[in-house]
């Protein structure tokens, strides 16, 4: 007899999921009220504190994972304290710490998926969360490293009109998707070479997630069907 098909150890990405969604569209549903978008102080802090949910939503993906369970967790508590300090100390130095441990959090988050994903048995709707997760992550690690480029190294971008130095942060997510997905508006181009090199790099990450995953999946699914 053949041996049963087991499902892969992987926890709810539904958590994760939602946490991502709730990121993307924190901005600009907050940029639907006047008062609030010319307010550049509430804009960080409502980002700010969209990178605290999706943490904390996000650790709930790794709780059949003791080690990367408390990983995450300790991430999430580091984001939330420092989203605090920020409210009352506005400090860059501070803000720069939360860019890095949300940083840390999503490629960690994006591997341990990609893990799942790929390692999977059985295609059901855990494993298609996780694979929406994997390419969710990818827009958002390559948006906040556009960011930092952008802070850091003035001009980097054309199109991109930035506010006290900074690039907003739907607008970052607006340039990687559309870059990840290959489409190329041309309403916003890198000029750097490391902002360039960045952006080629993504769409080529893009293509080869979106084949390899296409092609995983279908296995997966015929395997179960035989």
């Amino acid at each position: 007899m053949p041996a049963p098909i087991r499902r892969a150890k992987a926890g709810n990405y539904a958590f994760l999921l939602s946490g991502l969604l709730i990121l993307f569209l924190l901005i600009p549903l907050s940029r639907s009220f006047p008062a609030l978008a010319e307010n550049a102080y509430l804009m960080r802090i409502t980002l700010q504190v969209g990178y605290s949910a999706l943490m904390l939503l996000g650790i709930w993906s790794l709780s059949h994972e003791n080690n990367r369970f408390r990983f995450g967790l300790a991430l999430a508590l580091l984001a939330v304290t420092f989203t605090t300090l920020n409210i009352f100390y506005d400090s860059i130095a501070i803000e720069l710490c939360l860019i890095a441990v949300v940083l840390l959090f999503s490629i960690s988050s994006a591997v341990i998926a990609a893990k799942h994903v790929f390692g999977g048995t059985l295609v059901d709707r855990n494993l298609l969360f996780g694979a929406m997760c994997v390419y969710l992550l990818m827009g958002l690690i390559w948006a906040i490293l556009y960011g930092l480029i952008f802070q850091f190294l003035p001009g980097s971008f054309n199109g991109i009109e930035g506010v006290a130095g900074k690039a907003p942060m739907d607008t970052l997510l607006y340039f990687s998707f559309i870059t990840l997905a290959s489409l190329g508006y041309g309403d916003i181009t890198p000029v750097a070479p490391l902002a360039r090199t960045l952006a080629y790099l993504e769409v080529i990450s893009g293509q080869l997630y979106i084949a390899i995953m296409l092609a995983g999946l279908v296995g997966l699914f015929l395997h179960d069907r035989r």
